[in-house]
């Protein structure tokens, strides 16, 4: 079976020191031949990359680039390591662009010490499983904090907001 024939995907890795020039995410969307969501994917993009030093790895349908799913994972650089952010975009049955982005990190403490620390000022929307906090923010951001280890001394923090268009 030819999976290239099945998924024709583009796979391609670039990376960046910031945002000096155009960030990785839209510079690959507009080299693979994304166009309608490239406002979108600027503003999410600049929104959650910043100025932060980056690399990015990104999917889109080689085929049909512009009426398909775009879709990265970026390696963003902190002083005390780097987070995952995913960005995907897509058209929807509108015609429109819809946006998606995720970042995620690890702290070495404890999620209740995170909150109340880092996030205190985000309302308390319930939990997931019994031990994930959910949260959000004025803006509609949500924000999930699993603690990690046998002890719970390290918090994943994954923050994620829908842009519809």
């Amino acid at each position: 079976m030819n999976l290239t024939k099945i998924y024709p995907l583009a796979l391609c890795l670039i990376s960046a020191s910031s945002l000096a020039a155009e960030n990785s995410i839209v510079s690959m969307a507009k080299e693979s031949g994304v166009k309608r969501c490239v406002t979108q994917l600027e503003s999410v993009a600049n929104f959650i990359i910043e100025d932060k030093s980056h690399g990015t790895h990104a999917n889109w349908n080689s085929n049909n680039p512009d009426n398909r799913i775009y879709t990265t994972l970026t390696s963003k650089g902190y002083s005390d390591g780097d987070s995952h952010v995913s960005v995907v975009s897509t058209i929807n049955s509108e015609g429109k662009c819809d946006a998606y982005y995720t970042e995620t990190f690890a702290l070495p403490k404890s999620c209740m010490l995170v909150r109340e620390q880092t996030y205190k000022e985000l309302d308390f929307q319930g939990t997931l499983n019994g031990k994930t906090i959910v949260l959000k923010n004025s803006g509609g951001a949500n924000y999930y904090l699993s603690p990690q280890g046998t002890s719970g001394n390290i918090c994943l923090v994954t923050k994620r907001e829908t842009i519809y268009q």
